[in-house]
């Protein structure tokens, strides 16, 4: 009888911290912290010249394309096919890497904004383009594609005269971050996103801000997450 009270006792002192933990993990789920880096890279001499893997071709795709892009290679649903066409009406670009006739690897590229829906929107100056949302397909990965598709713009943008070319990457995305540093990119500064049961708030840090600043408000201007 003394052993049986014993282990009831110790169940009824468990009860409470068990529950108090228990709450703690709902509480850690419902916050999100994401920490992302801001990377550039100036566009140099010899930039201007591209050569593709072997086996590959790169070029801008149009709205046509973007419709015709199969989600098994392009990640792009019919929703995402749709916002990229609606992209591409406001000056948006599509890197398209093809394999064959088949589109495998694509990527875009804003040239007004630094643009991170739901975290920042910095607007960049005329020298400036920002590369976002690149997928390669699963059965083409390693192959260089990601490079390719960065030095494929640079290359535009030498021909263009623009002086750097921007991108970001989440401090857990490995893969993002050593394709950038392979090609040079060097941070110009972090964000962190705290989101919090519907609540979210992006902190943006001193070298950033100073890199990219806030334009001044235009109270004409219509707000539109595609830009």
């Amino acid at each position: 009888m003394a052993e049986r009270h014993r282990s009831s006792s110790a169940t009824e002192k468990a009860g409470p911290l068990l529950r108090a933990r228990r709450l703690l993990g709902r509480v850690r789920r419902r916050f999100a912290l994401d920490t992302f880096d801001v990377f550039a890279r100036h566009v140099a001499p010899g930039d201007e010249r591209f050569e593709p893997p072997a086996g590959y071709r790169f070029r801008f795709g149009e709205p046509a394309d973007v419709e015709a892009c199969d989600e098994h290679h392009t990640e792009l649903d019919e929703r995402e096919r749709r916002e990229g066409v609606a992209r591409l009406g406001v000056g948006h670009q599509v890197v398209l890497g093809q394999h064959g006739d088949r589109t495998v690897f694509t990527m875009w590229v804003n040239p007004r904004n630094v643009n991170i829906p739901g975290h920042v929107k910095r607007p960049l100056s005329a020298d400036r383009s920002f590369i976002y949302k690149a997928y390669s397909s699963p059965e083409h990965r390693g192959r260089g594609l990601y490079e390719a598709g960065m030095r494929f713009v640079l290359a535009d943008l030498a021909r263009q005269g623009k002086r750097s070319l921007l991108g970001y990457a989440h401090v857990k995305k490995g893969i993002s971050r050593k394709g950038l540093a392979a090609l040079g990119f060097e941070s110009l500064g972090r964000f962190r996103t705290l989101s919090a049961l519907g609540w979210r708030r992006t902190f943006v840090s001193k070298e950033l801000a100073a890199s990219l600043p806030l334009a001044p408000q235009r109270s004409t201007e219509p707000a539109t997450s595609a830009r």
